[in-house]
């Protein structure tokens, strides 16, 4: 008889294209993971992965097979779903992930004690992933404090607003003193900045070319990008390593730019319209859980 955690397990295999991972989305052993693969398989009479030393993949079957496996489940979800919002009951397992621990410091921790208070039967975990997130590798239920370019590639996520701000340009008074201050893009050819190793380019600093421009398009300018890092780039740029882009409220910045460290440039040329959202799947009923979960953090906004 097939059970729907065999089929959950199962689509997150798929997922993950890892029994490692799933295991480890699961807090189970990559061992019990492939056991409950092979006694489906037995129970279907057919192979659902091809297997092999460094990767694993579906199977024809395993194609058709995950098809009305996701059918399934998104029937059970909704199913689950809506008797929960009947009986107001909020439970079970959420996973947010972030691109940054300081997002989850400046927005949900101060007051995660508060929810849990109010939903202890929530259980919850939380994940930083500083590289460009996937969701068919990082399968997540929200997606907390990520930029527009998630919607971009996954148009089937909803979305709600987190905040809006100016993506500025900063700079040490350091590394001024030695390359000199640019007072319009075009200064920027002989400048240096640090990067994101998986930015598209890497070495692409967002700018205006146009003087307090009020177009959505993002513009940028490709420099020399010696370091390259996810994380910390604003203690490289208060050490005279390059010029960065950065959210203008970002905390590390605020604190930087008020003790000296670090001044804003190229002010007239920022780009004005950052938006951070909030994504989580799209489903016929949204989950108690996840309704709970954002209504609640978004209602402390003006605590931020």
């Amino acid at each position: 008889m097939l059970k729907t955690e065999s089929l959950a397990v199962f689509a997150l295999v798929a997922d993950y294209r890892s029994f490692t991972q799933t295991a480890k989305a699961l807090d189970k052993t990559p061992m019990a993971i492939s056991k409950q693969i092979s006694q489906l398989e037995q129970l279907l009479g057919e192979s659902l992965f091809e297997r092999s030393t460094r990767r694993i993949r579906l199977t024809e079957f395993g194609e058709a097979f995950l098809v009305r496996t996701r059918h399934i489940m998104a029937d059970h979800d909704a199913l689950q779903q809506w008797l929960e919002s009947r009986t107001g009951r909020y439970s079970g397992v959420l996973k947010i992930v972030a691109q940054d621990g300081q997002t989850f410091d400046e927005t949900i921790f101060p007051w995660l004690s508060e929810f849990h208070k109010l939903y202890p039967d929530i259980e919850l975990t939380f994940d930083v992933q500083e590289s460009i997130i996937d969701i068919n590798l990082a399968p997540y239920d929200i997606y907390w404090g990520v930029s527009e370019y998630l919607g971009t590639q996954f148009p089937s996520l909803k979305r709600r607003s987190l905040w809006k701000a100016k993506l500025g340009i900063f700079a040490s008074p350091e590394y001024l003193a030695k390359y000199g201050r640019p007072n319009h893009p075009d200064d920027l050819n002989h400048h240096r900045m640090i990067g994101h190793p998986h930015g598209s380019p890497s070495n692409a600093l967002v700018v205006n070319k146009t003087e307090q421009s009020v177009s959505n398009e993002i513009q940028t300018v490709e420099l020399n990008a010696p370091i390259k890092s996810v994380n910390r780039q604003s203690l490289m740029c208060a050490q005279g390593l390059g010029i960065i882009n950065a959210l203008e409220d970002n905390q590390d910045i605020k604190g930087y730019v008020k003790s000296g460290q670090l001044v804003p440039i190229l002010e007239p040329y920022w780009y004005a319209s950052a938006e951070i959202f909030i994504y989580y799947q799209r489903v016929k009923f949204d989950q108690p859980k996840v309704r709970a979960f954002i209504d609640f953090f978004l209602a402390k906004k003006p605590l931020w």
